[in-house]
């Protein structure tokens, strides 16, 4: 996969993103994906000023039932994705989920899930092999066998906390080269974008023990952890971010192996609703930023470490667009995957530098 350019396009996406953003109503679908695709401009007269050899977003599987929930498998690399109807996969190019049989969680609208918001639903597969399923609606996840079925409920309270603490927005599995005092490897990282910023970790390998990850905020430089979204990059980084744009703010986080957070620089006013890392620290964000005080950039946005800058890199319109979008990435970091619930597609983001 090539490096995303950071320096020096921002005017090479006006067009496409005035494009996108103003002419949202106007342009369908289908034509915005020519756009990206760069099968057609649309209603843009001026060829000559735009470009779509930085990035593609290339139709991966369709009729997807407004899925939200992406993962990779740890072992094979196969995508698998969760909707209401259950869980998909392994699902290859040019799939249609609406022809696909779920392998299991055909049971996620009956007891004891009542609480599950079906249209946000996330996913991880630990490394064993099992499927976790969490809705922020819900005190519980759902667990699936690595061979399929149906889901069974899986509730745990974090030591010294008499509350359930699993309300699920965010996952992510502990690599091998994270260890801490309250995280392990193999460890379900369960997130959730509250008040109280709680963060567990879930043994799931062994006795399934949930322990309360703690903020051992540094008393010179206090920080409030936030987990919108967590990942680990390709560089071993944990990353969360925040649920809103501020422009006085961070919007992304590293969290290192104590649970300290520590704002990253060149996020100001980012609202990373999902986003992958790779090897060289850049950041590949669903989500938005504000840029001015009523000026908000929406779409795919671009990372770079070593300028500390973020930048726009695809437009995309709002009512396309949600918090329940999912990106993942390949462990050898060559493919992007990206779930758009609202599209009812998920695509390949392909780096075209």
């Amino acid at each position: 996969m090539g490096r995303f350019v950071t320096r020096g396009w921002l005017g090479v996406f006006s067009v496409v993103g005035l494009t996108l953003a103003l002419g949202c109503d106007a342009v369908p679908p289908g034509i915005i994906d020519d756009i990206l695709n760069g099968n057609g401009n649309g209603n843009d007269n001026d060829n000559d000023n735009v470009s779509v050899d930085l990035v593609e977003l290339q139709v991966y599987a369709t009729n997807t039932k407004e899925a939200s929930g992406l993962a990779l498998h740890p072992t094979t690399g196969e995508v698998y994705a969760v909707n209401e109807d259950g869980l998909f996969g392994p699902i290859s190019q040019g799939a249609n989920l609406s022809t696909m049989t779920p392998i299991g969680a055909t049971n996620l609208d009956e007891a004891p899930f009542e609480e599950f918001e079906l249209d946000s639903l996330v996913l991880a597969i630990t490394n064993s092999g099992e499927f976790w399923i969490g809705s922020k609606g819900s005190g519980i996840l759902a667990v699936v066998p690595p061979a399929g079925g149906p889901a069974e409920a899986f509730e745990g309270q974090a030591e010294e906390n008499t509350e359930q603490a699993i309300h699920p927005e965010t996952m992510a599995v502990v690599p091998a080269s994270f260890q801490g005092p309250q995280m392990a490897p193999g460890n379900l990282l369960v997130g959730q974008d509250t008040d109280f910023d709680w963060l567990n970790a879930i043994d799931v390998e062994a006795d399934r023990t949930v322990i309360r990850v703690d903020n051992p905020t540094d008393p010179e430089n206090p920080q409030e952890r936030d987990a919108h979204h967590l990942t680990f990059g390709l560089d071993g980084v944990l990353y969360s971010s925040r649920a809103e744009t501020a422009l006085t703010t961070e919007g992304i986080q590293t969290i290192a192996t104590s649970g300290l957070p520590t704002p990253l620089p060149g996020t100001l006013g980012l609202k990373a609703d999902s986003f992958v890392g790779l090897a060289n620290g850049d950041l590949i964000i669903r989500g938005a930023r504000a840029v001015t005080a009523g000026n908000t950039e929406n779409g795919i946005l671009i990372y770079s470490a070593a300028d500390e800058e973020t930048v726009l890199g695809v437009a995309l319109p709002l009512q396309e667009v949600s918090e329940d979008d999912e990106m993942i990435i390949t462990s050898n970091g060559d493919t992007v995957y990206l779930s758009l619930p609202k599209r009812n597609q998920i695509y390949r983001a392909i780096d075209k530098r």
